[in-house]
């Protein structure tokens, strides 16, 4: 079969290239890991909440927060590079990893565009505000989730003639001899290996949550200690970055960081969230605490408080709390586990349930009890009701809890996605390390580097969607078509 583009992966990213490439007149295969039942990633089990204000613009911090969020160390002098035109840039600033502004504008002017685009597809769209519990703004997202855009955009792929080859992985990539990019050396259970061809490549097969070994050596101490959040993450194993970089591609975005949420290890559910930490004491197995759990709005610190417990003895925590949480209004809107919280009628009858020393956990709960001060507990925005003296203090919603109606829920860290990948431009076009496009080498998805130091909420999905018909748009543009 004589194909234009080989898409890696089929998820929203792989799904978006694939179909728009497609509907442009290309020749499109797909290869996906899973087998069709369980296709589509990370995209098949997430609500896919996209940080837009409407069908039509993307939320008005949008920019902000993904340049503020888009770098790590990088000099002035660059910096002051980035205010010429893209074309005219030194080759390091092309290759350096941060997050350009053109990519931000491509994200931004395109995402309007993938909105239509899905409605011509099947897909409506809901308004949401995930953060119930304070005034917070809203988002947008499928009606259906995530599986809505998989199974949508999927079935459109079958009727336009793509070439879906299932519980296949893309394994390498082949050059031609001047080296640009000339197809993908794959592997299945059906044909061990075996090579396709295709003078272009889309690698959006996800992150590296799934590969322990890729997570130890980029995240480091108590990598094991966190799992995928959902099913679909388990397929995402690595190596579309792998070969990308063994290609000369750039490295950019934050490999020791991962999307990290706080969820209960007993429970079988994908995303079995305990967004309630602000709300209680956090507890290590040593009966101790360990940071400040109401620094500020749970949105803000769930992942800086997921990362920290990964790095607890044995990765685990426990969120203590006494039954007056469950009158805050809307909180159970916040609990995705479906597994009950431990009950006690005492420290030492909790102690002896969560394995934690007795005398250490009465400290723990005790001293904070002692700590906290006269004043309104307001939930609805950081009401300033905070712990007096303690090492660790907790910043707001610092209230006593009732040593002799105790609740707890273990709390273990979920790896929603990894944040290292890839360097791009605006068209989804694979950097090497001299600046340079690699010819026919395209990247979109959790392939590429985005993200630095906290993960911008509610954007992940619409990269994918964007950047994957970004590289669609820009291969059928070089065919003619």
């Amino acid at each position: 079969m004589s194909r234009d583009v080989i898409v890696i992966g089929c998820g929203s990213a792989a799904l978006a290239a694939a179909v728009t490439a497609a509907e442009g007149g290309a020749k499109v295969t797909l290869l996906e890991r899973a087998p069709k039942s369980e296709r589509g990633g990370n995209s098949r089990y997430t609500e896919a909440w996209m940080r837009m204000k409407s069908e039509d613009a993307v939320s008005d911090d949008f920019v902000e927060f993904m340049l503020s969020r888009g770098h790590g160390a990088i000099g002035p002098e660059m910096l002051r590079e980035v205010s010429r035109d893209y074309e005219n840039w030194p080759a390091n600033l092309k290759a350096y990893p941060f997050t350009d502004p053109e990519i931000v504008a491509a994200l931004a002017e395109n995402a309007p565009a993938a909105m239509a685009w899905l409605k011509t597809h099947g897909i409506r769209f809901t308004f949401h505000s995930p953060m119930l519990l304070q005034k917070g703004a809203e988002r947008m997202g499928p009606s259906g989730g995530g599986l809505a855009i998989v199974e949508s955009l999927a079935t459109s792929a079958e009727k336009l003639g793509v070439e879906m080859l299932y519980e296949t992985t893309g394994r390498s990539l082949l050059l031609d001899d001047p080296g640009d990019v000339r197809g993908v050396r794959c592997w299945s259970k059906a044909r061990g290996n075996f090579a396709l061809e295709a003078a272009n490549v889309v690698v959006a097969s996800g992150g590296y949550q799934g590969n322990l070994e890729m997570m130890t050596r980029y995240v480091g101490q108590g990598a094991h200690f966190t799992r995928p959040v959902s099913p679909g993450g388990v397929y995402n194993k690595g190596e579309g970055i792998e070969m990308m970089l063994a290609v000369g591609a750039a490295p950019a975005g934050q490999y020791d960081m991962f999307h990290g949420e706080p969820v209960d290890p007993r429970s079988p559910r994908h995303e079995a969230l305990v967004a309630v930490i602000n709300y209680g004491v956090l507890v290590n197995v040593l009966g101790k605490r360990f940071i400040d759990e109401g620094a500020n709005r749970y949105e803000f610190i769930y992942d800086e408080v997921s990362w920290t417990i990964m790095r607890q003895k044995l990765g685990t925590a426990w969120l203590v709390f006494d039954k007056r949480l469950f009158d805050i209004p809307n909180i159970r809107t916040r609990i995705k586990t479906d597994e009950p919280p431990l009950r006690a009628d005492s420290i030492a009858a909790l102690a002896r349930q969560i394995g934690a020393p007795e005398a250490a956990l009465a400290d723990t709960l005790r001293g904070y009890n002692a700590a906290t001060r006269e004043g309104a507990y307001d939930t609805t925005q950081l009401d300033g009701l905070s712990t007096m003296g303690l090492p660790i203090p907790k910043s707001n919603w610092a209230r006593p809890i009732d040593e002799t109606d105790l609740f707890a829920y273990p709390i273990m860290c979920a790896n929603t996605f990894t944040c290292g990948g890839v360097k791009i431009t605006g068209d989804a076009e694979v950097v090497n390390r001299d600046g340079a496009p690699i010819p026919g080498l395209y990247a979109a998805g959790e392939t590429v580097g985005l993200y630095y130091t906290l993960y911008t909420g509610a954007t992940s999905v619409m990269r994918g969607l964007v950047l994957g018909r970004q590289a669609a748009k820009k291969i059928c543009q070089g065919l003619g078509r």
